[in-house]
């Protein structure tokens, strides 16, 4: 019973594949450049708690490319990042006052 138990377990475990670790985290940030070509978007921001990042300016991937033509360079913003096997992904962008 316990080599079948222990069987089951490794067969889950093998078919799951690759885990994905996934952290979400937001700042505030100011708009540096625009790519729509490249749908990416570099965004210089204060410090990421959530990511443990110190305040820098970065390139991220927006999850919605429709997201890129409601923003425009210059624009202050606070903002919301999941960073996903290397790649950080802009969720979401509110400009701010």
């Amino acid at each position: 019973m316990q080599t079948l138990f222990a069987g089951t377990i490794a067969l889950l475990l093998i078919g799951s594949g690759p885990v994905q670790a996934q952290t979400i985290g937001s700042a505030e940030g100011e708009i540096r450049r625009i790519d729509k070509e490249a749908g990416k978007i570099t965004i210089r921001h204060g410090p990421i708690a959530e990511l443990d990042m110190p305040a820098m300016s970065m390139v991220f991937r927006p999850v919605d490319p429709a997201l890129l033509d409601q923003l425009k360079t210059g624009d202050k913003v606070r903002f919301t990042t999941r960073h996903e096997n290397g790649t950080y992904f802009l969720l979401d962008a509110t400009p701010q006052k």
